[in-house]
């Protein structure tokens, strides 16, 4: 839902429980049908998209109910949301998740332990993708299902790069080519920008540097996750060279918007490219935005990405609730109604077999550029650090983003400083 994700506006679907703390506050009759609850992290067609499969399912599981509310959360924000949920006992029985969280979830004694559930045939775990059965599984406990399953790319207006005379982006190109594209498409006059970045503190505002990092041969943390390594010459070297595509070049758009704006910007025509992933595509063709896809920029041949693997983690009421839980998962993610889900949002197959289904290649023929994507997940090599401090690294990590691309601080002195507070943090027992 991505996302990952990016990050979405999340709602909530709502189904009050029976006994214990259910958020819903109702008793379920006895002899009834199970109601659980599940939060999840999608918007607009997505989310008209899950209505529209929960929905499908209550009509064929009688035993089962699920119904839909706000839950008046953002994606980003879904981990203390739930963290403080799970204190108060007004948590629900599912719950969309980063992958890179299911470390500090995992540790919550009420966190459903699905090792089993998976292990039922008709379920095939293994036909989702090795990366996938990974994110959900902590020291050999398997807690959540697979969600979604994506990565980062560049989309462009191949319109405005007409009109600026620049020229699309090809297989082998380099960040230093993406600094000048956007130079080349920034008008002040016309209100466009070459490029954006989210300087509004949360994760969307890392995703993008990391492969950059990665891609120079840094690395977020030491192996033992005991130090931060992000303020590397290769860190600066990538910060760097966003702060000057903001700063002197002044061709990045500064999205402070908790709402990120970069989307509604390249959807108006205002916005040459676009780090984004496959979840945006609905909307930009609903927009009628004549797009390309390249993957990123890289760094001398080397085009690594970052992939978001997002879970639908369980948590524990009672056995029948679990039950109920996997049950509606289980269904969920079967490849029938993913190959749906897909056609409707854009979203990359979770499971190979969804790939051989008759309808796959209408889900291609609707999405140009949903190949690139697709092969783009080879370009996948490494995951954000599976440590339960991970959120707040990478939330020092956001605010020195934000203070260099504001021109407040040289890359240097940003990520040095992001890096203490790091370092403190990962110092403390438990990390």
């Amino acid at each position: 839902m991505r996302r990952a994700p990016v990050a979405a506006v999340l709602l909530a679907l709502v189904v009050t429980g029976c006994s214990g703390g259910d958020g819903g506050g109702q008793e379920q009759a006895a002899g009834g049908p199970v109601e659980i609850t599940i939060w999840h992290g999608q918007e607009d067609t997505a989310a008209k998209s899950i209505e529209k499969l929960v929905a499908r399912f209550n009509q064929s599981h009688p035993d089962v109910k699920v119904k839909t509310e706000s839950g008046g959360a953002t994606a980003d924000g879904m981990l203390p949301k739930l963290t403080a949920a799970l204190a108060s006992d007004a948590y629900p029985d599912i719950a969309y998740l980063y992958g890179s969280w299911t470390p500090n979830i995992a540790r919550n004694p009420k966190t459903a332990d699905l090792t089993e559930v998976v292990k039922d045939p008709a379920i095939n775990w293994q036909d989702f993708w090795s990366s996938e059965r990974e994110s959900v599984t902590v020291n050999g406990k398997v807690i959540a299902f697979p969600a979604v399953v994506d990565n980062m790319v560049v989309l462009y207006n191949k319109k405005l790069l007409a009109k600026a005379g620049v020229e699309a982006p090809g297989p082998d190109w380099t960040w230093d080519d993406f600094r000048a594209k956007a130079k080349q498409l920034t008008s002040p006059e016309d209100g466009v920008f070459g490029a954006t970045w989210p300087i509004s503190g949360g994760e969307e505002a890392v995703w993008g540097l990391w492969p950059m990092l990665w891609q120079a041969g840094g690395d977020i943390l030491t192996p033992d996750h005991k130090k931060a390594t992000f303020n590397s010459a290769a860190g600066q070297q990538a910060l760097g060279r966003l702060r000057d595509m903001a700063v002197v070049d002044k061709s990045v758009y500064l999205d402070s918007s908790p709402a990120e704006k970069g989307q509604k910007l390249f959807e108006s025509g205002r916005l040459g490219m676009f780090m984004t992933g496959p979840w945006v595509l609905p909307d930009l063709q609903a927009a009628k935005v004549d797009y390309g896809v390249a993957q990123l920029p890289g760094t001398d041949g080397n085009h690594e990405t970052i992939s978001g693997p997002d879970n639908w983690v369980v948590f524990e009421h009672d056995e029948r609730r679990v039950k109920a839980a996997a049950t509606f998962l289980a269904w969920l993610t079967a490849a029938e109604q993913q190959l749906e889900w897909m056609k409707d949002t854009g979203s990359l197959p979770i499971r190979e077999s969804i790939t051989k289904l008759p309808g796959y290649k209408d889900y291609v023929a609707k999405y140009p550029g949903i190949e690139v994507i697709s092969a783009n997940l080879a370009n996948a090599k490494r995951v954000r650090p599976p440590t339960t401090r991970y959120p707040r690294v990478s939330a020092f990590v956001a605010e020195a983003i934000a203070q260099a691309l504001l021109g407040r601080s040289d890359a240097k002195t940003a990520l040095d400083q992001a890096a203490g507070k790091a370092d403190a943090a990962l110092a403390v027992p438990g990390s």
